[in-house]
């Protein structure tokens, strides 16, 4: 039986479920399931649009996909998997803290420079004697 192209998009984006690559849906989250609406929102469309009636068919393999996806989960003791994910993300953003706080140095090590060129400059033509600056006043 030939699926539609709309039916199509919605068995992709279940593959990309199934298989971790995932564009929209973040697959990794210990909040994950396969349902009906992670595979509408990983095919770009919101929720409620994949639905029994429309396909059947697509809908009985989200169910044995989401069937075979706990059975995997069961075999990885589930807390200590939580926990090393867990570790995973606290590590990613202190990596990226520091890659942060190190560009934000760098930014402000930049500007106390410019700050200092400007005051010599300024410095410099108050103290020459044929240049005269003037100051703008506020209307």
């Amino acid at each position: 039986m030939k699926t539609s192209q709309a039916e199509q998009v919605y068995w992709n984006a279940l593959e990309r479920l199934i298989t971790n690559t995932a564009k929209i849906v973040d697959t990794n989250s210990s909040r994950f399931k396969l349902t009906k609406d992670a595979v509408g929102k990983e095919a770009g469309k919101g929720k409620g649009y994949v639905r029994n009636e429309r396909y059947p068919k697509l809908c009985e393999a989200i169910k044995k996909a989401e069937e075979e996806r706990k059975k995997l989960a069961k075999a990885v003791p589930n807390h200590t998997a939580k926990l090393k994910h867990e570790k995973e993300l606290k590590l990613k953003a202190k990596s990226k803290y520091d890659m942060l706080k190190k560009e934000y140095d760098l930014l402000m090590q930049n500007y106390l420079n410019i700050l200092q060129q400007n005051f010599e400059l300024q410095s410099g033509l108050m103290d020459s004697s044929n240049v005269r600056l003037v100051k703008e006043f506020d209307k």
